[in-house]
């Protein structure tokens, strides 16, 4: 019998096709990314992932979740089943029903809740915020960043075309919380670029861009 369309698989889809090396891969990835600001490194996910994952979010997911994360889906993901049976095969995470509740959060920019409605941590213990999981996949729009802070020579530019309306006033707010504050990760199908909570973020006039 054919499954109907939009059915879930009665067996989730594989993960890391080498789970160890995989994620070991994955993990240097992220972490090299939040060392680096801006710079793009790149992750590799499953060859299967669920579709409305890909294999960049599919991969952040498998190497950041595990059944100590409470992990809060906006958008397209928050609905879709074959994700979910996916994620709790997996990871074991659980799943929250308000973004405020997560460890991680991940969403498509347009359907990202204000960061300051996020975990954001204490004074004593600011790794209890959230990390944005922003899965930027087939964004456009012109915004370009300057960025400054740890990890950073000087100064570097940003492409941000994920950028939403608000975003930098956000950001600033953000960065003005540490040591609280958010983490993000900008996930495309195949890459991984970190925006710390240190990196500071100023908007780039387009007449001085070469």
């Amino acid at each position: 019998m054919t499954p109907s369309a939009g059915a879930v698989p009665a067996f989730p889809a594989p993960g890391f096709a080498d789970p160890t090396r995989d994620a070991q891969r994955a993990f240097r990835a992220i972490l090299n990314a939040l060392a680096h600001p801006t710079h793009c490194y790149p992750l590799t996910g499953p060859a299967e992932p669920p579709a409305a994952l890909g294999p960049g979010l599919a991969a952040a997911a498998l190497t950041l979740l595990d059944e100590d994360s409470a992990v809060w889906l906006g958008g397209v993901l928050a609905g879709d089943a074959e994700v979910a049976a996916w994620l709790a095969f997996h990871t074991g995470a659980r799943r929250v029903d308000t973004a405020a509740a997560a460890s991680f959060v991940i969403a498509a920019p347009d359907a990202l809740p204000p960061l300051e409605s996020l975990a954001l941590g204490t004074e004593e213990a600011p790794h209890l915020s959230a990390t944005v999981v922003l899965d930027i996949r087939g964004c456009a729009g012109p915004t370009r960043f300057t960025a400054q802070g740890p990890g950073i020579d000087g100064t570097a530019t940003l492409a941000a075309p994920w950028a939403y309306d608000g975003f930098a006033d956000e950001w600033h707010r953000n960065t003005e919380l540490f040591p609280r504050g958010v983490d993000l990760l900008l996930v495309d199908s195949g890459t991984v670029t970190g925006l710390p909570r240190t990196t500071r973020l100023t908007t780039a006039d387009p007449e001085l861009e070469d």
